[in-house]
Parts: C-alpha cells; structure tokens; sequence
C-alpha cells in the first residue's frame, strides 16, 4: 500500500491529491480530504488550513492509505467511513443500504411542515434502508408513532442501530412493500415511501460508484413497469390512511404526472408534485 511520505498533515494531503488527481476534479479531491481528516483525525477545515503540521498517528495514516484505495476503486467516500450527515444528524451506511441524498432531507421537510396539525401521528416508512426518513421524522415530532419496513434484513439491521443511536423508538418490521398482505395491518396518518424507481435503461446515465457498490434492490425497476411501486404503495395506502390522511412518495421526475394520474385512478385527491431546490419533480403528496 502506497503512503505518505510523513505523518505530517501537509504530506497526508499532498498524498491523497496526487492519488486521486488522474481521476477526480479538484473540488472533488478536496472535498475527500477534508471529510477524511474530519473523519479519522477531528481535524477541522481551519485547522487543516492553519496548522499544516499536525502530527497524524501511524494508526490513522493507514486508513488514509485504505481510503485512497477505496476511492480510486470508486467506492463512495461514505461507505469508506461508513456514515454519513442527514437532516443534520449521522448515519451508519454500508453496503446494504442506499446513502441517503439531499432531496430526501427536503421530502422529509415536506413531511414535518405538513404534519404540523396532526396531534401525535401515526407514520410508516416502507423502504426504509438507513432508517433515514423514520429517524428523522420521530427525532422531529416527538410525539409521533413510527413504523418502519424494508425488504432487505440487512437494511433493517442498519436501520435499528441508527434509532438507537439517535434514540427514537421505532418499529422495525421486515415486509415487502409488492406483496401488501406483508404490511402494517393498522392505519396511519402519514404513509411515504422512496421506493426503487431508477429505470433498468437509466443505468448508463448514472455513475460507476453509484452502480458498482450501492444495493440494486433499492435503486432499479424494470423498464415495462417503472410505477410498480407506486401502484401496490398507493393501493395500501388507500385502504390504511386515517380520514385526512396523507401519502409522500419520492418520485422520478420523469415520470410526475404519470404519478399523479395514477393517484387520482386510486382515488386520491389534492395531489401536489413539488420540486426539489434544482427545480426537479422529485416529490409528490396526496390525500384522501
């Protein structure tokens, strides 16, 4: 394994930018150090500025060295760590899991700001993966209800260390969101889901680290039934909403008003498509 030429901060970041600089841009580049020294030594942005000749123990450099490997393989930087920022709190992530994106923490805002006037709601993620949307939402709305279910064991694994980390109580249930019989038989006044809903075709648009290491399960459909998902969430949740009870799903921007017209077949009405902060359809509500 290749390393630093001394355990002087300067040369841990001399070391990686001359690693990774055939392969990554600059900004990306500093963007890995410095969640790297953040993550293996505190070593804060002003810090890693000023004081370039911080000592960094034999211990810490060999993961430098393991990180350096890992991201030239395109391993993203947050499975290297393995955690990453959410909502403002950490999260375990692995393999297992998707990591979660910026436009889930603004469907999660969706969620907070709708539910203002609900007395103690009732709430189901299906798909939860890293607990990400569960967590926040009962770490937000303290007096909330929260169940949460995923198909993959090893999601809910990761998911259940991360509420107990945060410490929210929730309930973990192991379910598959195209078999509905598998679900929550009780009602709830908050249903949502970000649902698998890449396209098989969509594959050659998207990036090796995002293909290569982040789990299919939760990312594609195929291209014959990309609403799939949609289709048997919104089924169930039509017969397992509260009376004024509302639905959030992430959505495929190519595919909004598909989205909403299928609402509307189910029976849904005030159905709301809303954008994200790059001006993408990438979240939809609906009512009953």
């Amino acid at each position: 394994m290749l390393l630093p030429l001394s355990n002087l901060l300067s040369d841990v970041e001399i070391f990686i930018k001359k690693q990774l600089s055939p392969q990554f841009t600059s900004a990306e580049i500093d963007h890995f150090c410095q969640y790297l020294f953040e993550e293996f030594s505190q070593i804060t942005k002003i810090e890693r500025l000023l004081k370039r000749e911080i000592y960094i123990p034999e211990s810490e450099i060999i993961k430098y060295g393991n990180a350096v490997v890992k991201l030239k393989a395109e391993t993203p930087i947050q499975y290297i760590v393995g955690k990453t920022n959410f909502f403002g709190l950490d999260f375990l992530v692995n393999k297992s899991v998707l990591i979660p994106r910026p436009e889930t923490e603004e469907l999660v805002e969706w969620i907070i700001d709708s539910a203002k006037s609900i007395d103690k709601p009732s709430i189901l993620d299906i798909g939860t993966g890293s607990g990400c949307i569960a967590i926040c939402l009962g770490k937000k709305m303290s007096e909330s209800q929260v169940t949460a279910v995923d198909i993959s064991k090893e999601a809910i694994e990761v998911a259940r260390k991360n509420a107990k980390i945060h410490q929210v109580n929730i309930d973990f249930q192991i379910a598959d969101a195209l078999k509905t019989e598998s679900l929550p038989i009780q009602k709830f006044n908050i249903i949502v889901s970000n649902p698998p809903y890449v396209r098989e075709s969509e594959k050659k648009q998207m990036k090796e680290n995002v293909l290569a290491y982040e789990p299919h399960l939760a990312l594609f459909v195929d291209d014959n039934d990309p609403l799939i998902f949609y289709r048997e969430i919104a089924k169930y949740a039509f017969n397992h909403l509260e009376e004024n009870g509302q639905l959030f799903f992430e959505i495929n921007e190519a595919f909004a008003e598909e989205c909403k017209d299928l609402m509307t077949q189910i029976g849904f009405t005030e159905i709301l498509i809303k954008n994200d902060l790059r001006g993408k359809n990438r979240m939809l509500k609906c009512s009953l």
